[in-house]
């Protein structure tokens, strides 16, 4: 990150984009939020990271392609935060209240994950149905053939 002036003397940030938002890239596919990798020395802020993102094609894809990681990411958490034993130390409500924080971190995760990659990890099943349009008269008509049928062969009993 240098500074320079915005032409009103202003000091105005700016950000060598091939240094900082491979970092942004990989810290949000490793499970973290982008505002979360915005935190870290010499980020920009939020309001600029967004229309970066808003400006920049490449750079949005790419951004949309690491939050589908890091659903994978949080789904992978998942399995070693239920797989966490609970502390022998804990005893009565202290271990109830493990528990439920657990249970917290679990359905927070399963959530965002859910949102963030809703192919994968949704709980909803999608039904969709291709083909809508139905011949009204074409079904009469054939089952008015099924019913001739069934009357000539009556009628040759």
């Amino acid at each position: 990150m240098r500074q320079q002036t915005d032409g009103k003397g202003q000091f105005m940030a700016v950000y060598d984009h091939d240094t900082i938002w491979p970092k942004i890239i990989e810290t949000i596919a490793s499970g973290r939020s982008l505002a979360s990798a915005l935190r870290e020395p010499g980020m920009p802020s939020y309001a600029r990271a967004k229309q970066v993102l808003r400006d920049n094609a490449e750079l949005r894809y790419l951004y949309e392609q690491a939050k589908i990681d890091r659903a994978d990411a949080l789904a992978d958490d998942l399995i070693d935060l239920v797989s966490q034993p609970i502390p022998d130390e804990l005893e009565g409500s202290a271990r109830g209240a493990f528990v439920q924080h657990l249970r917290l971190q679990a359905d927070t995760r399963k959530w965002l994950a859910a949102r963030l990659h809703a192919v994968a990890y949704s709980d909803h099943l999608s039904v969709s149905v291709n083909h809508t349009q139905i011949s009204i008269t074409q079904a009469l008509e054939a089952a008015e053939s099924r019913l001739m049928t069934i009357d000539m062969k009556k009628c040759q009993t």
